[in-house]
């Protein structure tokens, strides 16, 4: 993570600080919406993405039981590198940062949404994004015909996406505008996501041997 004195990091923090505040005066409603609709879990989330790529792609029964296979072995060891990475850095969450740590302390800032009780550094929300992409773009495709999303913690709202991308860039911002995350802290998780992921499809044969 960028160290405490960069320019990048303290430009990660006022982004956070003015558009992830609860009362924020510029974070827009479709920035709201965004914030909301991937506030669940991740797991809940990419299930139907899962299922919509299932139902499209041109894999034998075999080859698609291949895709849950792997999306879901590449997703569980997201998972493990996340939380090896987030205790190796130990970075704190905006809301420390902006209550007690800035240089201009605001100790009566509240993020939009409930900061997790773990660390920072990176998002498990874009690791497990960033997997998920890679994985459904390198066996079906980056881009798909329109297909919509819905979101138990968005009721209401129906979302409409063409690439696994948009749903990943959307992770990244969303996180931003609940206020429990630094930008940084949501790219390197997309990029971790991404490079456990290609190692588990690298591996694909040793892992399902021919199927």
């Amino acid at each position: 993570p960028p160290a405490l004195d960069t320019a990048r990091y303290r430009a990660d923090l006022a982004e956070v600080r003015a558009y992830g505040a609860a009362n924020s005066t510029v974070r827009t409603q479709r920035q709201t919406e965004t914030a909301t609709f991937w506030l669940g879990s991740s797991l809940t989330l990419y299930t139907e993405p899962l299922r919509v790529a299932l139902a499209r792609s041109p894999l034998s029964s075999a080859g698609r039981a291949r895709l849950v296979a792997l999306f879901h072995v590449a997703l569980v060891d997201t998972q493990i590198a996340t939380s090896d990475t987030k205790y190796a850095y130990l970075r704190w969450r905006p809301v420390t940062a902006v209550r007690t740590g800035s240089t201009d302390p605001d100790p009566a800032w509240t993020p939009l949404h409930t900061t997790p009780a773990h660390p920072d550094y990176p998002s498990g929300h874009n690791t497990y994004a960033g997997a998920a992409e890679t994985v459904l773009s390198a066996l079906v495709g980056p881009r798909t015909a329109p297909f919509e999303l819905t979101s138990p913690t968005a009721p209401g709202v129906t979302r409409r996406y063409t690439a696994w991308s948009r749903l990943s860039q959307e992770n990244v911002d969303a996180r931003v505008y609940s206020g429990i995350h630094t930008r940084s802290a949501d790219e390197a998780g997309l990029v971790l996501g991404e490079r456990v992921a290609t190692h588990a499809l690298r591996n694909a044969a040793r892992l399902f041997g021919t199927l």
